[in-house]
């Protein structure tokens, strides 16, 4: 039973591990470039601060241009120790996919010495292998732009059940102060009472003057 489990849980993030990867061309300037070309279960949005934000936290500094982008004289460990132009494209698959992300990742040795799938073999495998990680990126970016949201709605709702708690502290002391006024006003009705039999007691007695007169 434990196997079936493992095997369904398997086939179910399967697709999310599996990505359409290739070298092809980037049109980018007007120009076509070649570039490994990587499809991540994300949209545009979420992949392309994905893939900056992580870059940013490495230390590489970059720029966007015309739609791109592009890192000038940087180094990855993971392709390799030389130093490297990178230009990073991020479309969308298709006009009616707003789900999946299709990922341009060109690697210049300079002068526009772009790297194609026809060269060193290692090299190309490095390359290859390091935009696999842009599926994992999109889906910790993500998922982090869930729990912002997440936050937000508890923050948002924390404020309504104090704005809620603020009112109700309110209308009480309204409700309290309510209640003195109509003591009070029970208490002057009772006075009032009093002033008129008062004053009806004086009436009878002129009345019972002028009828001896």
């Amino acid at each position: 039973m434990k196997a079936i489990t493992w095997f369904i849980g398997l086939s179910l993030l399967l697709p999310q591990l599996v990505q359409a990867q290739f070298f092809g061309e980037m049109d980018w300037q007007k120009k076509k470039y070649p570039s490994v070309i990587t499809e991540v279960n994300q949209p545009v949005a979420i992949t392309t601060a994905a893939i900056q934000n992580k870059f940013t936290q490495m230390g590489l500094k970059g720029r966007s241009e015309k739609g791109a982008l592009v890192y000038k004289g940087i180094q990855i460990a993971e392709i390799g120790a030389e130093t490297y132009d990178v230009v990073v494209k991020v479309d969308k698959k298709g006009k009616k996919s707003n789900e999946t992300s299709v990922v341009h990742f060109a690697v210049s040795r300079g002068n526009e010495n772009y790297i194609t799938g026809t060269d060193d073999p290692e090299l190309v495998n490095r390359i290859k292998a390091y935009t696999g990680n842009f599926q994992p990126w999109a889906s910790e970016q993500s998922l982090l732009v869930d729990i912002q949201k997440q936050e937000d709605a508890v923050k948002s709702a924390e404020k309504k059940l104090k704005d809620l708690e603020d009112e109700a502290s309110s209308l009480q002391r309204r409700k309290q102060k309510l209640e003195d006024d109509i003591k009070e006003n029970g208490k002057n009705i009772e006075k009032q009472r009093a002033e008129i039999e008062n004053q009806r007691k004086a009436l009878d007695v002129l009345r019972s003057k002028k009828t001896r007169m």
